[in-house]
């Protein structure tokens, strides 16, 4: 049977294995950046909604108030998580929108993934900052998948039997 009668990504099954992994960062992104700003606005209102509430402001209180952190410090710290987040949600959007294989969107695709590596490896410094031990344990498990996705992208070829020439 002729290849050429196949789907794209019947074709070039590491094309889809790639996007997959851009789906998943924008997806997971996208995810604790809403659950995030569901926590500031109910932490900054006053409100008692639990759904999709990742409560994340609460948790930061009672780890910085050793510090006598201001009262605010807390959803400010939220805030800019679901900020950078959200920024590395678009990011993932827009390589998978981009990216072809081939090299095309390829510059796009490596922009959202270093975002990602340095969004976890913020938090782990946030978290060593604040001798918030316990809670790093995520992040280096994000950033561990953070270079694992870099790792597919760089290295599973397109397509089977195709190399990609540097």
């Amino acid at each position: 049977m002729s290849t050429h009668l196949l789907p794209a990504t019947t074709r070039a099954p590491g094309l889809l294995l790639k996007r997959i992994v851009l789906v998943f960062g924008a997806t997971y992104l996208a995810m604790v950046c809403v659950t995030n700003l569901v926590d500031f606005v109910t932490s900054v209102t006053g409100a008692h909604e639990t759904f999709l509430n990742s409560q994340n402001s609460g948790y930061i209180a009672s780890i910085v108030k050793i510090y006598s952190m201001p009262s605010w410090f807390d959803d400010l710290a939220v805030l800019g998580a679901a900020t950078i987040e959200g920024i590395g949600a678009l990011l993932f959007v827009r390589a998978l929108r981009r990216f072809r294989g081939g090299g095309t969107g390829l510059t796009e695709v490596y922009q959202a993934l270093a975002w990602n590596i340095v969004v976890w490896f913020g938090f782990i410094v946030g978290t060593e900052f604040f001798i918030a031990y316990p809670s790093e344990s995520p992040f280096r498990e994000l950033l561990g998948l953070g270079f694992l996705m870099t790792l597919i992208v760089t290295l599973v070829p397109d397509a089977p039997g195709v190399i990609r020439a540097e």
